[in-house]
């Protein structure tokens, strides 16, 4: 069991590292990925000084946050020994991705179910899933929300085949156990660079800032942890979402921690249209993280989140005073499924 009373920031560390340890896990990222400054962006909204925690760089079939959690996911399916995967998202998905990567890997067939209802070509992600040999199936599903029961109904249909399928989770407690692992990793980096932040900001679905949010309560560690939505959930709220993660993740590390919905700090006001629809500020904060320290983000979901932390910056929110870091969360081969959206953008003033 967890127990964090009375211990050294280095000592807190080691304690969680051990339970960390017990968890079934295969090597797949590349780590630690990199903390770097953003000096002209910082200069360009004159405001908080501005990080950017790399994990865009993780390695897996271009990288992102899901090689983290495979990392923990795919240790706990070895267990299990599939004949074959099954999971799903929508077309331009990088869970799937990372998912088939993963796979491929660990020489185990696969099977997407992605949601394609506006029938769009194949370009970005979904071109690597094919690039990769996943077998694709296409549903015109309205709500992606819903793509789950569509994946279930291969699982069973393969299960009556007699093929031993197994459904990868994209929100198993692993996941989040991958990102607690991860602010074990930032937070010797902050203590090595000498860095005191206040905020760490990213894109949030759901898993990533529950592990997020249960590695900052186990260090012990004063950081605000600010999320930003690329979709709203039908069936509950964000914060419901991530706690119900993070506290599943607890009792596998068996750590006394509870958290609550309403300690999840998760904005859904800048999705805009909808999930997968960029936003005109989404598109203008990829031009300037572009044109200032050359990160590239997506529209999906880093452009949307970096277009918060503006908006916060420029409201006044985020000022000087404050050292924020950004989790770069990848999706950049997306990107390519967007070209019509972001030509227009890098053309305009």
């Amino acid at each position: 069991m967890i127990n964090l009373a009375s211990r050294t920031r280095a000592q807190q560390r080691e304690t969680i590292r051990h339970a960390l340890s017990r968890q079934p896990r295969v090597r797949l990222a590349a780590l630690p990925t990199p903390l770097e400054p953003l000096p002209r962006l910082t200069a360009a909204l004159d405001g908080p000084k501005l990080y950017i925690k790399r994990d865009d760089l993780t390695g897996l079939a271009f990288g992102g946050n899901k090689t983290r959690q495979l990392e923990y996911v795919m240790g706990e399916v070895l267990q299990q020994r599939p004949e074959v995967l099954v999971t799903g998202a929508n077309i331009q998905s990088n869970w799937c991705r990372q998912a088939t990567a993963a796979a491929v890997k660990l020489g185990i067939p696969i099977v997407l179910v992605l949601r394609n209802a506006d029938m769009q070509e194949i370009q970005g992600n979904v071109l690597l899933d094919l690039w990769m040999g996943a077998e694709v199936r296409f549903v015109p599903e309205p709500d992606m929300t819903l793509i789950f029961k569509h994946v279930d109904a291969v699982v069973e249909e393969l299960r009556a085949n007699g093929k031993r399928a197994l459904r990868l989770d994209p929100w198993s407690p692993a996941t989040a156990i991958a990102y607690a692992a991860m602010m074990l990793e930032l937070d010797e980096q902050c203590e090595q660079m000498g860095l005191e932040p206040t905020h760490l900001w990213q894109a949030a679905a759901g898993p990533t800032q529950a592990g997020v949010v249960l590695g900052a309560r186990l260090l012990e560690w004063n950081i605000r942890v600010i999320g930003v939505a690329p979709i709203r959930w039908t069936d509950r709220t964000m914060g419901e979402l991530s706690a119900d993660i993070a506290n599943r993740a607890a009792a596998r590390l068996e750590a006394e921690v509870r958290i609550k919905p309403d300690e999840i700090e998760n904005l859904d006001n800048y999705i805009g249209a909808g999930y997968a629809i960029p936003t005109p500020d989404g598109l203008a904060a990829m031009r300037l993280a572009a044109r200032t320290d050359a990160i590239l983000l997506d529209p999906v979901y880093t452009g949307k989140a970096m277009a918060g932390l503006i908006d916060h910056v420029r409201q006044g929110i985020l000022t000087k005073d404050d050292t924020v870091i950004f989790l770069h969360t990848g999706g950049l081969p997306a990107n390519f499924a967007f070209r019509d959206a972001i030509e227009q953008m890098s053309r305009a003033h």
